[in-house]
């Protein structure tokens, strides 16, 4: 990643350089004028320089007496003016920061959403927020810098082109001193390059880290573990706090270097202007007024390249994480055929899945049929393929082999977001969001009726709950929905399923956490909907699925036996195995 590679990323990058050239020019001008004022202020009738002549002729062109009040009258205007430019690219600068920020922190989380589940469920929570809390800042910040160096370069280019104007050879000795003030802050620039790459990498093990230990803070206090987390946490502080203080130490030696340097040069162009060359005062007294308003913007150049080298490691990590997400797109065809409604069922035809690191497939040539209505279910031990299974049936993974048919559509050929939004979803793992009790049902049904809440929370027996809350259902539930019991959590999950009525409700181990009454509330909510539904029904517990119209058994990735439950048990197959082994 080059200087230039990340130049123009910033938004309203060439308007803000030409607002820049029109306030350098404006100041500029502005100052150029107190050389004539200068000699109009001595009287200097006799001994007027070339740039009084050049004014006065300018004056006279807009009508305008080249006396001292009106000349003062143009230094005010052209230097307020410059300033009020300078003031509106300093606005359209900050303004640009923020929305470069708030781009990336959109591009991030859009392109991570829309990535295939495989990427997606690979990515770090501590990792993505930092990336969209601390490198997008640090990114904005560094195309931000990187504007205003060039932009001090412009105003630099323009004062420097007046100085020389009124004297080349002042100009060549400030031109010399500069050139040396450049050699030697050029190793505190290639230092910050440096320890902006080592901070990036602090920042994220910082936040990766943080947050993991955050998510598993239950386990940490049961288990007496927090002084040798906090020893973790604090190793990792450690090394942050030393990056940045060193950045900052690089930083504040340049800035002392870049106010040193101006005295120097000041010191040198007055002695030799005066003692050497023999230029008029009133040209070297304005020679210095715009050196004053030079060394300012050089030392800019320099801290803004600084700035630039320590963020700019913030742009590639988002650049990269952006790159990665938008290669692993998801494949939505949406000029595929667009689901409507399940009519028959759907069908799983010789399916096989496999990871592209593995040499044994997860699922093994399966092939099932689930008809409209019916409740089947998926048993077996952990690890046989079962999520894996209702992974590829709503098209978070593709098979490696054979074909999925909703109704006479292959899935292939099908608009997976219409089909995706006709799926209700209940896991053993409850996401609850820090809103209220409404906002978790109808987070993907914004629209549904007080009278359809109603009626879903009474079917997931959750209505006598809500109706004991503070706020009803306008009651903030808290971060992972701490204000419910396991159960509850549970039947609320079921009941934001139901409100999106869909075609497909599928139960992925939804009772294995719970204790007995709370699972049978849930079963009993299960079997009110039972034919109302599509429902597929994934389970440790045998109890879940003993009403199920067919049970298929999984073993190695495969079907072994399918059948209703008293069928297997008389079989004294699979099924029988595990019934025995959960009730003795």
């Amino acid at each position: 990643m080059t200087f230039f590679s990340t130049f123009g990323r910033l938004p309203n990058t060439w308007p803000i350089l030409l607002v820049t050239v029109f306030a350098g020019m404006s100041e500029g001008l502005g100052l150029t004028l107190f050389v004539p004022l200068i000699e109009l202020m001595g009287d200097a009738t006799g001994q007027q320089s070339r740039l009084f002549a050049v004014f006065r002729n300018a004056f006279a062109v807009i009508g305008v007496s080249f006396t001292l009040l009106p000349t003062l009258g143009g230094i005010v205007v052209l230097v307020i003016g410059g300033f009020s430019l300078g003031y509106l690219q300093r606005r359209l600068l900050v303004d640009a920061r923020h929305r470069c920020g708030r781009n990336l922190r959109a591009e991030i989380i859009g392109r991570l959403m829309h990535s295939s589940w495989p990427h997606l469920s690979m990515q770090g929570k501590g990792e993505v927020i930092n990336q969209m809390l601390v490198e997008a800042d640090r990114a904005s910040a560094a195309l931000q810098a990187q504007v205003m160096l060039v932009a001090a370069a412009i105003q630099v280019v323009i004062l420097a082109l007046i100085c020389a104007a009124l004297s080349w050879q002042m100009a060549l000795v400030a031109l010399v001193f500069a050139g040396g003030i450049v050699l030697v802050t050029r190793p505190l620039l290639r230092r910050a390059a440096v320890l902006g790459e080592e901070t990036n990498t602090a920042n994220r093990n910082f936040s990766f880290h943080t947050v993991d230990y955050l998510s598993g803070a239950r386990l940490i206090k049961v288990t007496a573990s927090e002084d040798s987390i906090l020893s973790r946490i604090g190793s990792l502080n450690e090394r942050l706090y030393a990056v940045l203080r060193d950045l900052d130490y690089n930083s504040v030696l340049l800035q002392f270097l870049l106010q040193a340097a101006p005295v120097v040069i000041v010191a040198v162009v007055i002695a030799g202007a005066h003692e050497i060359i023999g230029i008029a005062t009133s040209y070297i007294l304005v020679f210095l007024l715009i050196l004053a308003r030079i060394a300012p913007r050089v030392a800019e150049l320099q801290l803004k390249y600084e700035g630039y080298a320590g963020f700019v490691p913030g742009l590639h990590v988002i650049d990269e994480a952006i790159d990665a997400a938008t290669a692993n797109e998801e494949r939505m065809r949406r000029s595929g055929k667009v689901f409507k409604g399940l009519q028959d069922g759907i069908g799983i035809d010789a399916v096989s899945f496999g990871y592209p690191d593995s040499t044994h497939p997860v699922i093994d040539n399966v092939s099932l049929r689930i008809p409209r209505n019916q409740m089947i279910a998926l048993v077996g031990p952990s690890g046989v393929g079962k999520s894996t299974l209702i992974d590829l049936i709503v098209g978070l993974r593709d098979p490696t082999a054979g074909r999925i048919w909703i109704d006479d559509t292959d899935l292939a050929d099908m608009d997976l977001l219409s089909w995706r939004r006709r799926i209700g979803y209940v896991t053993q793992d409850i996401i609850i969001f820090n809103d209220t009790l409404r906002s978790n049902l109808v987070f993907a049904r914004p629209e549904a009726s007080k009278a359809e809440i109603e009626e879903c929370l009474r079917i997931a027996h959750l209505d006598e709950v809500v109706a004991a809350m503070p706020q009803g259902v306008d009651t903030v539930l808290g971060e992972g929905g701490m204000r419910l019991s396991g159960g509850q959590r549970q039947r609320l999950a079921l009941a934001r399923a139901l409100l999106g009525k869909p075609d497909l409700l599928l139960l992925d181990e939804a009772t294995s956490a719970l204790d007995t009454e709370s699972e049978r509330l849930v079963q009993e909510s299960i079997e009110a909907i039972a034919h109302m539904f599509t429902v597929v029904i994934i389970a440790h517990r045998l109890s879940t699925v003993r009403r199920a119209d067919l049970i298929y058994v999984m073993e190695n990735g495969r079907i072994v036996e399918s059948g209703t439950y008293e069928t297997l048990l008389a079989r004294n197959g699979r099924l029988a195995e595990l019934h025995n082994a959960q009730h003795g």
